[in-house]
């Protein structure tokens, strides 16, 4: 049986996932991770997630501090920064290779 035959309708109108962008984001996001905090910050702050279970309320009002301290300390922006330039690159050369 074809997989076309498998597939809903509703999911064949649908643009296919650019694998190498979405690697290449992740590439960027861990490059970004492994410069701006040391080892022992980065494991800290995976602690501190991991205890907090993603509600930040089940922290200490002192771990929150910490938490907010390395988040700040990973500077996001820079790295939405760093994955618009990656993005656009990419777009850039499939346009000319289309071409």
């Amino acid at each position: 049986m074809s997989i076309l035959r498998r597939t809903p309708a509703r999911l064949l109108g649908r643009r296919a996932v650019p694998w190498l962008l979405v690697l290449d984001l992740l590439r960027e996001g861990h490059a970004h991770w492994q410069a701006q905090l040391t080892p022992k910050e980065r494991t800290r702050l995976i602690g501190l997630l991991k205890a907090s279970k993603g509600v930040p309320t089940r922290l200490t009002a002192k771990e929150q501090a910490e938490f907010r301290a390395l988040t700040a300390k990973l500077d996001l922006k820079a790295l939405g920064s760093r994955a618009a330039i990656t993005t656009v690159g990419l777009r850039a050369a499939r346009k000319n290779k289309r071409r």
